[in-house]
């Protein structure tokens, strides 16, 4: 069948100097190719010479000799990530969820960002995603990230908001399945499937997707037994992704295995130690840090996403890695007992960029607490009540509270979301 949208991207591109393409082929031909590191030398030399953050180490150009860099790193020293030449105003911005619970704005140049674009198209394909066909992106939508309807129609989109997880949302997305032959993926967080399939087995058991092939899980990994459940329930492949809003598509899990393929044309991966930057062993568990290869405009050298894998193989930068572990992050309720989907506080809390860092704690039925770092003279604690009370309730009570840091866990992971409140 005759693909109108995919046919007019790729002449729009053609029409443009055709680089998304030019970024497609690169990742196509060499994602099963041995790791080339010319890019990563490409990169060093034009951050060390144009980042006074990195000005220090034009001498060595040695990878190892570099810091391991996280968020607030670049949140304290940002202007030394920026490199020389470019200005913020024309550059595209990308904010961040917050999931380590410190939000903040990354830029990317015009060739960064045809990257991310031939990514996320060669990376749909290889789920079973094909450019122009229609799919479910199931999400927390707002003004912040909210799509027109005309875009929703050029992107052949569905957007489903998973503000709340209850039944009326997850039967209109049953409806869609059921009856629209052109529905043929999905994607959104791991922990919305979860409660789709609770709700499909408590309520549509005999559901038969018209259309759908795949399925694809962003921000979190899905449990073993959560997947089998999906591929029993609505007979399609699942497919883990590891991305985020700062980068773009660094591995995903191709065939229907549970190893993650290492996006090392766009991406250098190394498993370090969690308790220090050594390298992890083969087996171990240890810190993903990426370096970005193609944001010229903002350099990303050794970067701790946060999260942790297990390191597969011995050399230095990993083409693939299992056992992804995201961020530990607690179910959160509204006022009247409704679970809030676990992303829905990052969300809202995009326009509070300035922070440090923040962590989100519910007390009781209607009792939270919110503390923030880096927000005192620069947001009042109303601020916050007016954009967490519409998702809360009007009967919520937040108390806000400004501290200096926020500890992590005894495992050196972040928690974001704390419930000690049980139903």
């Amino acid at each position: 069948m005759f693909n109108f949208r995919k046919t007019a991207f790729w002449l729009k591109d053609t029409l443009q100097g055709g680089d998304i393409k030019r970024q497609y082929k690169a990742i196509r031909d060499n994602i099963d190719k041995p790791i080339n590191n010319e890019s990563l030398d490409r990169l060093l030399k034009h951050a060390t010479n144009n980042c006074s953050f990195y000005s220090e180490y034009k001498t060595s150009l040695d990878i190892t000799t570099f810091p391991v860099i996280n968020k607030s790193t670049i949140k304290n020293y940002f202007d030394g990530f920026i490199s020389s030449g470019y200005q913020l105003d024309q550059l595209h911005v990308m904010s961040t969820s917050g999931s380590t619970g410190t939000p903040f704005k990354s830029y990317q140049d015009k060739r960064k960002r045809n990257r991310v674009l031939a990514e996320l198209i060669y990376f749909n394909e290889r789920a079973e995603q094909v450019l122009g066909n229609k799919f479910i992106f199931f999400r927390v939508w707002n003004e912040n990230n909210s799509k027109s309807s005309l875009v929703r129609l050029i992107q052949n989109i569905v957007c489903i908001n998973i503000l709340k997880f209850n039944d009326e949302v997850f039967k209109g997305a049953v409806s869609l399945l059921k009856n629209d032959k052109k529905l043929t993926s999905c994607l959104g967080y791991a922990s919305t499937y979860e409660y789709f399939v609770r709700y499909i087995v408590k309520e549509h058991a005999d559901i038969k997707p018209a259309g759908l092939k795949s399925i694809v899980t962003s921000s979190e990994v899905m449990p073993v037994e959560i997947k089998r459940q999906i591929k029993e329930v609505l007979l399609c492949n699942v497919y883990d992704r590891y991305s985020n809003q700062e980068n773009g598509i660094v591995a995903q899990t191709l065939d229907c295995t549970d190893t993650f393929i290492v996006n090392h044309p766009s991406y250098l991966v190394e498993i370090l130690k969690e308790n220090s930057d050594e390298p992890a062993s083969e087996g171990e568990v240890g810190r993903i840090v990426i370096t970005d290869l193609f944001n010229y405009a903002m350099p990303y050298i050794r970067y701790d996403t946060g999260d942790l894998a297990v390191k597969v193989g011995s050399e230095q930068f990993s083409k693939s890695i299992q056992a992804v572990q995201g961020r530990q992050v607690d179910v959160i309720y509204d006022v009247e007992g409704n679970v809030l989907t676990p992303h829905t506080l990052s969300v809202y809390m995009w326009k509070f960029d300035k922070l440090a860092q923040y962590q989100f704690i519910q007390e009781e039925k209607k009792s939270y607490v919110l503390k923030v770092s880096g927000a005192d003279g620069i947001y009042t604690k109303e601020d916050f009540r007016c954009v967490l009370v519409p998702v809360l309730g009007n009967d919520a009570n937040i108390g806000v509270v400004y501290v200096n840091e926020i500890p992590v866990l005894s495992s050196g992971k972040f928690k974001k979301t704390i419930c000690n409140y049980t139903p």
